[in-house]
């Protein structure tokens, strides 16, 4: 069974909490990350091979080569321990019957009930001949019952989101959680209507 990514926490879900797995790097992500480090990684390899292998090329030319394979290898290294240390931490969201949790980071935020008015999963939309890295998953929404609650949880900061407002009673602005794939979208639907049924919208947008 998967580590749940809330299982280091203390103080955190309910034991029957229902824990969605957010999704990280996308596949276009992904690949765009590992042709890079390819990449450096065989800059490197040709510069430091062309600093210690034996030509008839200028000593100060095998220093250049020398320093710069150094630099395309420490890039390496730095890259390599960014993509572990995003494997390592997992990200997701908790339903109980006292609030929602979020874990986008190393943070741990706490989401009442009655500071939320509405929880809704968007299906990824898409421009007809435009290519994005943008997730291709749906994204759960957490709408807040108004603005202020937004102010009040900064460490959530890089999940908010804005646009036309769900409805014209709520905030333009939004926490927005892409999912790992389109199949834990029921689990979503199942936890909010089995915690907080009147959060759930009657119709998804």
């Amino acid at each position: 069974m998967a580590r749940s990514p809330f299982a280091d926490v203390v103080d955190g879900p309910a034991e029957d909490a229902v824990v969605i797995e957010l999704g990280g790097l996308t596949r276009v992500a992904l690949g765009c990350f590992t042709m890079t480090t390819v990449f450096l990684a065989l800059l490197a390899l040709a510069a430091l091979g062309y600093a210690v292998l034996d030509h008839p090329a200028a000593p100060a030319l095998r220093a250049v080569a020398a320093v710069l394979g150094a630099l395309f290898a420490l890039m390496v290294v730095g890259l390599a321990i960014v993509a572990i240390r995003a494997a390592r931490h997992r990200q997701g969201l908790a339903f109980d019957a006292d609030a929602v949790w979020c874990r986008p980071e190393r943070t741990l935020v706490r989401l009442p009930w009655p500071e939320l008015a509405m929880v809704r999963v968007v299906p990824p939309r898409f421009q007809k001949g435009v290519r994005t890295s943008a997730p291709r998953t749906p994204t759960v929404e957490l709408c807040p019952a108004d603005e202020a609650v937004v102010r009040r949880y900064p460490a959530l900061a890089d999940s908010v989101t804005s646009g036309e407002p769900v409805r014209a009673d709520l905030p333009v602005l939004r926490f927005a959680f892409p999912l790992s794939c389109a199949a834990d979208e029921p689990a979503v639907a199942a936890a909010v209507a089995r915690f907080a049924p009147d959060r759930w919208p009657t119709t998804q947008s």
